[in-house]
């Protein structure tokens, strides 16, 4: 949308005479008969916009209606009811998918049921089957392995243990560790 303010040249908040002054001093300048016959047709459409932005700003009504569709000019409580609009209809949108989401949960309730019910066995086989792989391959280490194995686990823990003493201790650790 043009900007008639702009193509005036005065702000927007301007009076009806410095509108009108305005209008004249471009009317003068940009009118076709001013130019050489080559940039006329340049000038008249220029002459134009101006004219055309004159007649819309000079009138009071037909410029509440232009300040309006560029968003000027609306008072603080056309602004307030259309953000309060705006928010009742996200409020809407929200319940409605809280809704959404409430039924969701009961229409397919049997299978939710089932879900917590019957455990799903096909899962503890698979751990059961890698924790039996785990120990065949422990079983298939050499002695020697096995037993630095064991040493850095003991090892492990016997830090792990250590360092639990120390920030139970320590009271802002513990704080952060523990709160």
């Amino acid at each position: 949308m043009k900007n008639y303010y702009e193509i005036l040249e005065v702000s927007e908040n301007a009076s009806a005479e410095v509108i009108e002054r305005a209008y004249k001093v471009l009317a003068k300048k940009y009118h076709p008969d001013g130019w050489p016959h080559d940039k006329s047709y340049w000038a008249e459409s220029k002459f134009k916009e101006i004219t055309e932005a004159y007649e819309v700003l000079s009138n009071e009504t037909s410029r509440k209606d232009y300040d309006i569709k560029i968003g000027l000019n609306s008072s603080f409580e056309d602004k307030y009811n259309d953000l309060y609009s705006k928010h009742e209809k996200l409020k809407q949108e929200v319940n409605n998918l809280k809704i959404k989401n409430e039924s969701d949960k009961y229409i397919n309730k049997e299978e939710n049921i089932n879900r917590y019910v019957k455990p799903n066995t096909s899962y503890f086989k698979k751990y059961f089957n890698q924790i039996g792989n785990l120990i065949q391959n422990e079983k298939q280490k050499p002695a020697e392995e096995r037993s630095k194995d064991f040493k850095a686990l003991i090892l492990t823990i016997i830090i792990v243990s250590i360092l639990l003493f120390i920030f139970w201790k320590v009271p802002f650790l513990k704080k952060l560790l523990f709160p």
